[in-house]
């Protein structure tokens, strides 16, 4: 096996002995050269290709939710890019809104800006000459609680991997309320032994076209439920992190949902892996 570091590698060397390609540079928001010269790579080779680079590009956050935002059953927030100084003069800015930096997740350089007042000094926190200005989404339920699902897509087929319910609006695993309170734990257990029941027949509908549309062989969405059963995307590419669950018995009941998309995700490698192997042989 090689490891080729794209932006690294000179085009004048030829590939390495290879029958099967697999891309693993996933963040289009921070990766751009990283994926022109994985598409580079690609173009010169005949081998099958895991997570085609020209696919991942397609998912920064902008051009994912105008893609997607063309799909029945799917709310995406406007996203668009501004640079820090025209983004503090701007006067055509709704609130509450969202501001992030490119290429970070789990929360990090990602602020909710709830009125104009809030807006130069978390422009000012954050730190960058351009942010992404983000449409927000109200994904609390009617208790209040803000939720975050996560489903993965592995070969074509959709599999649940958690659910993060916080008082908070941004929701992420880490700091949810979800080991403190055991009607959350309840809830996520639903999702992961029922899908379609946990979610509803328009949300499956809207996932399996989510799928179809972005062509990656491995990835994910994140995203909430709006009352009429629609999703409610937060972001969907090829950077999701499937967490393991911790020791703790009261995480069991994630145990198999997880050992699912694991399993989903070797089986595919695995059966890539054969079949260039056999398509190699039958060359020789």
């Amino acid at each position: 096996m090689s490891a080729i570091y794209t932006e690294f590698y000179d085009s004048g060397l030829a590939l390495p002995p290879h029958a099967l390609i697999v891309n693993t540079i996933s963040d289009a928001d921070l990766c751009d050269l990283a994926l022109t010269r994985a598409e580079e790579i690609v173009a010169r080779s005949t081998a099958p290709v895991i997570n085609r680079p020209a696919n991942v590009r397609l998912t920064g956050r902008i051009e994912i939710a105008r893609r997607l935002a063309a799909i029945d059953g799917v709310i995406a927030p406007t996203t668009h890019a501004l640079a820090a100084s025209a983004l503090l003069v701007a006067t055509e800015l709704r609130f509450p809104l969202l501001l992030r930096r490119r290429g970070f997740h789990n929360g990090k350089h990602f602020i909710y800006v709830g009125n104009h007042a809030s807006l130069a000094p978390s422009v000012a926190s954050l730190g960058s000459d351009e942010l992404l200005v983000i449409e927000y989404l109200n994904a609390r339920g009617a208790d209040g609680m803000a939720r975050k699902y996560r489903v993965m897509f592995v070969d074509g087929v959709a599999y649940p991997v958690h659910l993060a319910i916080s008082a908070d609006c941004k929701v992420h695993c880490a700091t949810s309320g979800m080991a403190h309170n055991a009607v959350y734990r309840s809830e996520e257990r639903r999702l992961l032994e029922n899908m379609p029941a946990a979610l509803g027949p328009r949300a499956m509908a809207a996932l399996a076209q989510i799928c179809a549309t972005l062509e990656l062989d491995y990835g994910g969405i994140d995203f909430a439920l709006a009352p009429n059963g629609s999703v409610l995307l937060f972001e969907a590419n090829a950077t999701m992190i499937v967490f393991p669950p911790s020791p703790d018995s009261m995480w069991d009941y994630r145990r198999r949902a997880i050992r699912d998309v694991l399993d989903a995700a070797t089986q595919m490698l695995q059966r890539h892996a054969t079949q260039a192997a056999t398509s190699a042989h039958k060359l020789m």
